[in-house]
């Protein structure tokens, strides 16, 4: 039978970690994260972030995510070969990890047992983690075995490169305190050409509280003029956003997110900034419930 395929991911994933190759591959299976339910419980918490959110900006509780599963599926598996799925049947590979066992029970589930299992990432696939997309064969399965061969549609940039996110578009910005001194600090070359080429409207958000700042920016360096102080101080000599870095120096860095609710023109007068900044002051209650004073 020819075969319509170049490469397959168990051949990628061949000769990268002694401990993987040597592994009883009966013992290994694929698995498929595509969960469309808008609310998820995790860890006894509730998300309504899809988990392509999860996995960019809230690493651990996607882990979480992963490791809870019933016992029946996983008792005997020594490990996963892990992805999440995209759109129609492509799957983005995001790692390899090992079964060390169960951690605890969760509960009785439709008369299974729910477990937390302690899932530990192996270490050798990091050229091909977040970058390679397969098509996932028998897509009602979300558990299969290694043995069935997975094509590999393409290879890409990934979802990220070090700490910095690819840059897709200005309404997808997410960036926690960490990636933002990153950009900075390597003047990295694609976020700043977009940053200045325009002006916003953004909002953070504290992680903590639940409370939010909502600014705008109005310079001819954009958005990057503006976040550059961000990025350097944490708090952009903002009054509120300042009190909190005074009582605790990595509040930004543990707390703090950014993210952008609308594009302004470069050349826009700051009167008219200001204008659509009030606008999303009314509409989200920062000055009643957040960090805004004016």
């Amino acid at each position: 039978m020819e075969k319509d395929w170049i490469i397959t991911i168990q051949a990628l994933l061949n000769g990268r970690s002694e401990e993987f190759d040597n592994a009883d591959k009966k013992q290994v299976r694929l698995v498929r994260h595509k969960d469309n339910r808008i609310v998820k419980v995790i860890d006894g918490k509730e998300y309504s972030n899809s988990l392509y959110d999860l996995y960019l900006n809230d690493h651990d509780v996607f882990l979480s995510y992963q490791s809870e599963q019933l016992e029946k599926n996983f008792k005997d598996v020594t490990y996963i070969v892990a992805f999440i799925g995209e759109e129609k049947n492509e799957s983005r590979f995001v790692g390899v990890f090992r079964n060390d066992g169960i951690i605890r029970e969760i509960e009785d589930y439709k008369g299974d047992k729910q477990v937390k299992f302690n899932f530990t990432e192996l270490d050798g696939f990091d050229n091909l983690k977040e970058r390679v997309v397969i098509e996932w064969k028998n897509p009602i399965s979300w558990r299969q075995n290694y043995k069935n061969e997975m094509p590999v549609i393409r290879i890409d940039r990934g979802l990220r490169e070090g700490n910095i996110p690819i840059f897709s578009r200005f309404e997808d910005v997410v960036l926690n305190y960490s990636q933002l001194q990153s950009i900075f600090k390597t003047e990295n070359a694609e976020w700043k050409s977009k940053l200045e080429s325009c002006n916003c409207i953004y909002l953070i958000l504290d992680k903590n509280t639940g409370k939010q700042y909502v600014g705008s920016t109005y310079n001819k360096d954009g958005i990057w003029g503006r976040w550059k102080s961000y990025a350097l101080t944490g708090h952009g000599d903002d009054k509120d956003l300042n009190k909190l870095l005074d009582s605790d120096p990595d509040y930004a860095k543990k707390y703090f997110q950014w993210c952008i609710l609308e594009t302004l023109p470069l050349k826009i007068l700051e009167e008219q900034a200001i204008d659509r900044e009030s606008l999303y002051k009314r509409k989200f209650g920062t000055r009643e419930f957040g960090y805004n004073n004016n």
